[in-house]
């Protein structure tokens, strides 16, 4: 009889196990790279898209007032890299969400007030 209970426990574990593992994967893999940082839509300033490196340590391409920027940020500050081209790096943020399999006019700028508010928009239409 303990020797049951034992298993049982063990496959609850198990089952667990692999249900927080799936979790974390939809979390990193499908729902965190369409969530993109931004400090609002208004600004002249907009995080475009943003890569980790390492642990504190980030890749970004922002666009500050029509001019688009390579830049590092780490916990020793922040270093300009490069400045892209305007037009190539819109035709490669048009590339990124064809193939994150977001819509053409979404912008990776966008607050995460602005997503949220977008979806719960599509809640309320998609339930009526």
């Amino acid at each position: 009889m303990g020797n049951s209970s034992f298993l049982w426990a063990l496959l609850q574990t198990i089952f667990a196990l692999a249900l927080v593992c799936g979790l974390a994967y939809l979390i990193f893999r499908v729902i965190l790279p369409r969530l993109t940082v931004s400090y609002g839509t208004n600004n002249m300033v907009r995080v475009v898209d943003r890569i980790g490196i390492e642990a504190r340590k980030s890749l970004l391409v922002i666009e500050v007032a029509g001019k688009w920027m390579l830049i590092a940020a780490s916990e020793s500050g922040v270093q300009f890299i490069a400045e892209l081209d305007a037009e190539s790096a819109k035709i490669a943020e048009q590339e990124i969400l064809k193939n994150r399999g977001l819509p053409a006019g979404t912008g990776f700028g966008k607050s995460f007030a602005d997503k949220l508010n977008e979806v719960i928009a599509k809640g309320k239409q998609g339930g009526k």
